[in-house]
């Protein structure tokens, strides 16, 4: 008898406990969420921000890294849209050139409103510019990074004090090194190769900063961060993100290149924008408006597979419900089908006809093929 009653209140108490946990595991998400959000609303003003990441040399008043990176803190992600430092734009004030010099002509808030008016006139609600020393010196606090090192690297250069070796491979490296992979571009790939690694660092240092063995670090590494990098953050600010994005899920952090072709400008070897393109990024993912939730899929149907990344980073980056998407056969016309709020957004963004249709669905045909040939 004794036993059967222990039985029963053990299971009761066991029901207990799991439904407690259960309900625990259940609001813990929604608690966090809401206590990241406060955090971004006390510390920005605003849970969507647009960054704009600029790695620069002081002596050649240039940019290598060129990033402008949408923050949606309610979600906790982040999208990286990188530009090619060769890009060919019109500088504010000072007319064509590549987009690197625009730091020459005014520094980091130059380089802004160039970038700003590329993309549509994109707001920028804050700057990081870091020299290649400064994130050694980061990389080096954190004590060091794993880098699948993408292809054997051998450069030297003895008057920008540049010298660059690496095997190909998985392996650790120092901060030098480090700035070095980010900076090689004498390879077939050039610009657009240098681009993929400075998205494949950023991502890395966002995942290594995430690791509980350096949150003690944190505080060493904005001492450093202070002393390196030119922000208009504050150091609240730059903390709250530190705190934010802590942890972060890998899927919660995306990348991708503005589509682009490389060209020539006279004798000068540049990079052309696809200038829709540019803009459409910027209308669909540097809003800070939600967007319809109504599930979407999306339909690739410009012959160019390499394109899917691209859209589904900015619908997704952007708040989005892009569950699933496809590869079709080559069409001519983009289309959306559908009748839900979500179908008559995305009709009015990509100005493509609305059709009937129970499936929410965005047709990406070749009309809307970006130019990078």
């Amino acid at each position: 008898m004794f036993s059967k009653l222990w039985f029963r209140i053990s299971a009761a108490v066991a029901a207990g406990l799991i439904s407690v946990a259960a309900g625990f595991f259940a609001f813990r998400a929604p608690i966090k969420q809401q206590i990241v959000t406060e955090q971004a609303r006390r510390s920005f003003g605003d849970v969507k921000l647009n960054l704009l990441i600029l790695g620069y040399q002081s002596d050649e008043a240039t940019t290598d890294t060129i990033i402008v990176a949408h923050l949606d803190v309610t979600r906790r992600t982040a999208t990286l849209v990188s530009i090619p430092r060769d890009t060919w734009v019109q500088v504010p004030g000072h007319g064509a050139d590549k987009i690197n010099a625009a730091y020459a002509y005014g520094g980091a808030h130059k380089t802004a409103k160039t970038v700003s008016a590329l993309m549509g006139h994109i707001p920028i609600d804050g700057i990081v510019a870091l020299q290649p020393e400064g994130a050694a010196q980061i990389v080096d606090a954190m004590g060091g990074l794993d880098v699948n090192v993408d292809e054997d690297m051998n450069y030297d250069d003895d008057n920008g004090d540049l010298h660059i070796h690496l095997s190909k491979g998985e392996q650790h490296l120092n901060g030098n090194q480090v700035a070095g992979y980010v900076r090689f571009r004498h390879d077939p790939a050039s610009d657009f190769g240098r681009v993929k690694r400075q998205q494949q660092v950023l991502k890395l240092l966002i995942d290594q900063l995430s690791e509980p063995q350096n949150w003690a670090k944190l505080p060493q590494i904005m001492q450093l961060a202070r002393k390196d990098i030119v922000t208009t953050l504050s150091d609240r600010q730059l903390l709250a993100l530190l705190n934010i994005y802590r942890n972060v899920p890998d899927d919660n952090v995306r990348s991708f290149t503005l589509p682009s072709k490389a060209g020539w400008v006279g004798d000068a070897s540049v990079v052309f924008a696809d200038p829709r393109w540019a803009k459409l990024i910027g209308s669909v993912l540097f809003t800070k408006n939600d967007p319809p939730q109504d599930e979407v899929l999306v339909a690739n149907a410009t012959g160019n597979a390499q394109f899917d990344r691209t859209i589904i980073g900015a619908l997704r980056g952007a708040g989005w419900n892009v569950r699933t998407f496809v590869d079709e056969p080559r069409r001519r016309t983009t289309i959306v089908v559908g009748a839900s709020p979500a179908a008559q957004a995305l009709s009015k963004t990509f100005a493509a006809t609305l059709r009937s249709g129970a499936t929410t669905t965005l047709v990406i045909g070749s009309d809307l093929a970006p130019d990078t040939e």
